[in-house]
């Protein structure tokens, strides 16, 4: 709960010590003036999938570890092992993702006008969420569309140095039920490279940058929570190679709504609901931030605690989260999943 100002900084020496191609970006750019400003260039320096981007192919090697899970008597809750995850991209309404993770497999694609869905299961894994959305959301779109004007609002711009390498902080904080304070951050290079952003404990860094189509492509990320690494990725990328039709051929009829690979956030959705709304509290000393994933019959999935001063004072409330039910959340009116945070 604390931020990342001051916890991270050799950390964030290393990284920026691998982003050599990033600290060569061209210079004399102006700096932004506002949080909403950095986040933009960090998007607009990395964002391959715009209108006219040139096609590639992307491969993506992970592996899911279980982080901080209090199962006692039943068997972990958290999914791991090693993953692949491959996207041909030839336009927004032409591309192909597929992942395949520890008996998990789906495949999504969009030709033609129609988007189509087929798994092997209904439910996706929570490490699998992780990384695409450190993969293809790593500036949420919220934070810098104009239509969400209220998540611009209190952010605070700060320059720093770690060691003898200035960089930019961008911070929110929320008021939690405990009257604690939770982070929501970004670090930036100073000429707008993104290398590490905090939501809420979960720590996500990209480093050993590269370049394709004057875009810059982390070649390798990780997410850590109370300093125990929940996932590491790999990435490669390269121009699509020729492809025909049957690329993106997928039996059956048009995805519903909530038929998806792509993380869906809280703001594009109708969010779950707890049965009984009381139980969202954490009671007194129940300090810290929990996340899991609700599914589309609204049952709550691999719930792990991200951070916590004191994490004794979470067990009982863990126990008793994993086994809430919920009203699933729904995108359109068809039930979908949900990355689901309590902060008290």
């Amino acid at each position: 709960m604390a931020p990342l100002i001051g916890a991270t900084l050799s950390a964030l020496v290393a990284i920026a010590a691998g982003s050599a191609v990033s600290q060569a970006s061209p210079s004399g750019t102006s700096e932004p003036p506002t949080a909403v400003g950095w986040l933009q260039r960090a998007s607009d320096l990395t964002n391959l999938r715009l209108p006219g981007s040139r096609p590639f192919h992307m491969k993506v090697t992970f592996h899911a570890f279980p982080g901080v899970d209090f199962s006692k008597k039943s068997k972990p809750t958290i999914i791991t092992g090693d993953g692949t995850y491959e996207e041909t991209w030839l336009s927004p309404e032409m591309w192909r993702r597929e992942v395949i993770f520890t008996g998990y497999h789906a495949v999504e694609v969009r030709a033609n006008g129609v988007r189509k869905y087929e798994a092997d299961s209904d439910y996706e894994p929570s490490r699998v969420l992780m990384m695409l959305d450190a993969l293809l959301y790593p500036i949420p779109r919220n934070l810098i569309s104009p239509e969400f004007p209220e998540s611009h609002e209190n952010w605070k711009l700060e320059h720093l140095v770690a060691g003898t390498i200035p960089y930019v902080v961008t911070t929110h904080r929320e008021r939690g039920m405990n009257d604690d304070w939770f982070y929501h951050s970004y670090s930036f290079l100073p000429h707008g490279t993104l290398v590490r952003s905090d939501f809420y404990g979960l720590v996500t860094s990209w480093d050993k940058d590269s370049t394709f189509a004057g875009k810059l492509v982390p070649l390798h990320f990780e997410c850590q929570a109370m300093g125990q690494t929940l996932l590491t990725a790999d990435v490669t990328v390269e121009a699509a190679a020729q492809t025909g039709p049957e690329l993106f051929a997928v039996a059956g009829p048009p995805a519903t709504p909530g038929m998806t690979m792509r993380p869906l956030h809280m703001f594009e959705i109708k969010l779950a609901q707890f049965y009984d709304p009381i139980s969202t509290y954490l009671g007194p000393g129940g300090r810290g931030v929990i996340r899991q994933i609700i599914d589309r019959k609204g049952q709550a999935r691999e719930t792990e605690v991200i951070d916590s001063p004191n994490l004794p004072d979470l067990v009982n409330f863990f126990d008793s989260a994993r086994s809430k039910r919920f009203y699933p959340a729904k995108v359109d009116g068809d039930p979908c999943e949900e990355t689901f945070w309590i902060r008290g």
